[in-house]
């Protein structure tokens, strides 16, 4: 099986259909969905809500997906996994993993958003 990689700038292009205006858009709109939910899904895991922690993991996982986040999105399946068992033990864990991927993912988009313009 591949590496999960943090961001597959080749197979998000493809994905885009190789326009770059529509992938600045994509991955913009990833940003804001992501400090959205992030928000809800702490407030979910402090609180023990973990309807709300998976729902929000799902959605992340799918906007990951979309903006070739491999790394992310696997973590938020992690994340919704826990949800779906009725609790939120270690989800603190899988979130300490996930803010450490989101630096690595601004990152890599970062250097791929330098090294295509």
């Amino acid at each position: 099986m591949e590496e999960q990689k943090t961001f597959d700038a080749e197979k998000f292009m493809k994905h885009v259909l190789n326009k770059k205006d529509l992938a600045n858009e994509i991955i913009n709109i990833f940003f804001e969905d992501l400090n959205m939910f992030m928000g809800v899904i702490r407030s979910a895991t402090e609180s023990g809500d973990y309807v709300t922690l998976r729902k929000s993991a799902h959605r992340l996982k799918g906007s990951s997906i979309n903006v070739s986040a491999e790394k992310l999105s696997a973590l938020f399946l992690k994340l919704e996994m826990i949800g779906k068992t009725n609790t939120i033990v270690g989800a603190n864990a899988v979130l300490d993993d996930i803010f450490t991927e989101i630096e690595h993912f601004k990152t890599a988009i970062s250097l791929w958003k330098a090294s295509s313009h």
